[in-house]
């Protein structure tokens, strides 16, 4: 995936970048499963790269939650998100990714708006039509929509989101997607980016964190089994 500087000058991925996006989608595709051990050797055979990559893309997902090192043990894909453990990051979200998007708020450029409005309708298009549901589209549809307003904060704050984003994409916001419906988080995204474009930081601020609120809402329903 191309990522995009200020001014939306569009710049190739690295080629460790392209490898941790691979293993990053095997991962929330789960074609590698919690728990089962990685090995830098066994992936870069698989992928068909040397080691340097593999090993660079590994040190990244597991800042990411992905990954997890153990001392003597080897490497493994970190185990599934508890129930705890997912309202913890809840509550640390809501407060967090909120700041970030009143931050945005009062200093996003008119080429975001523009990129973050096409973002809001990519995320609809992807939304369940008459062939079904893809669950890996919308989410990544929602991922880049959450990163554009983040990115446009500009705070340093955001390597605390990077460390828990890929958890979250692979597994509770799939976990949000089957409890409530995609077009409920639409809605929201509507009133997230309508603050944005009016500049309006406090009420970004309150639409991001009720719809971090109806997020969790819907993981907690999941793991109730309801």
């Amino acid at each position: 995936m191309e990522r995009r500087e200020p001014g939306g000058i569009s710049i190739p991925p690295s080629y460790p970048e392209l490898v941790r996006e691979m293993l990053e989608k095997e991962i929330i595709e789960g074609n590698l499963v919690a728990g089962e051990r990685v090995s830098e050797d066994e992936l870069a055979r698989r992928l068909g790269v040397s080691r340097t990559p593999v090993r660079e893309a590994m040190r990244v997902l597991e800042g990411h939650g992905l990954i997890v090192r153990q001392r003597g043990k080897g490497t493994y894909v970190a185990r599934l998100t508890t129930s705890a453990e997912a309202e913890t990051l809840y509550q640390l979200r809501g407060p967090l990714e909120g700041f970030l998007a009143e931050r945005a708020a009062e200093g996003i450029t008119a080429a975001e708006l523009v990129q973050l409005e096409s973002l809001a309708a990519g995320f609809r298009d992807a939304l369940p039509g008459v062939d079904g549901q893809d669950l890996t589209l919308i989410i990544r549809a929602d991922s880049l929509l959450h990163w554009c307003i983040y990115d446009a904060a500009r705070s340093e704050l955001v390597s605390i989101v990077h460390s828990y984003w890929g958890r979250l994409m692979r597994e509770l916001y799939s976990r949000a997607y089957v409890t409530e419906s995609p077009a409920h988080f639409a809605e929201q995204h509507d009133e997230i980016v309508a603050a944005l474009r009016a500049r309006d930081g406090r009420a970004a601020r309150k639409a991001m964190e009720d719809h971090i609120g109806s997020g969790w809402e819907a993981v907690r329903s999941s793991f109730d089994g309801r």
